[in-house]
């Protein structure tokens, strides 16, 4: 695959359209058994992974009326762009009808989360235990 830079980036791409290389994993994981599409990412999301999440993210957000569950406890790091980009990808959601929601534990993903006061904007857990009910 070619990044947004025009340099080879080694990665390697699944028949779900997963994608990893070195910095960031994408993986969608089958779906829960109350309908739930869960997509599971790790690693750093920074200027120069944002823009692979969103390509691997927006085919996902796109179906309408689906319920998505970004799974964000594996990143290591979360920079603004990364930040831009889940805000995007929550518009696109909502103007299809789907809920996008994020779900992390971790510091590197809440702190700058509730710094830039995205915690109260976007759908935000800790825990998949805290979601709300499927279509709620």
């Amino acid at each position: 695959m070619v990044d947004p830079a025009g340099s080879a980036a080694p990665e390697r791409t699944g028949a779900l359209g997963d994608a990893t290389d070195a910095v960031l994993s994408v993986e969608q994981v089958p779906p829960t058994d109350d309908g739930r599409q869960v997509v599971r990412v790790g690693g750093e999301i920074d200027m120069l992974t944002a823009p692979r999440l969103r390509d691997a993210l927006t085919p996902v957000v796109a179906v309408p009326g689906s319920d998505v569950v970004l799974d964000l406890d594996a990143v290591t790091f979360l920079g603004s762009n990364g930040l831009g980009v889940l805000v995007e990808l929550s518009q696109q959601a909502e103007s299809v009808g789907t809920k996008f929601r994020l779900v992390c534990a971790n510091r590197t993903v809440s702190r700058p989360l509730t710094l830039t006061g995205l915690d109260q904007v976007l759908d935000f857990h800790e825990s998949f235990a805290d979601l709300p009910p499927v279509g709620s």
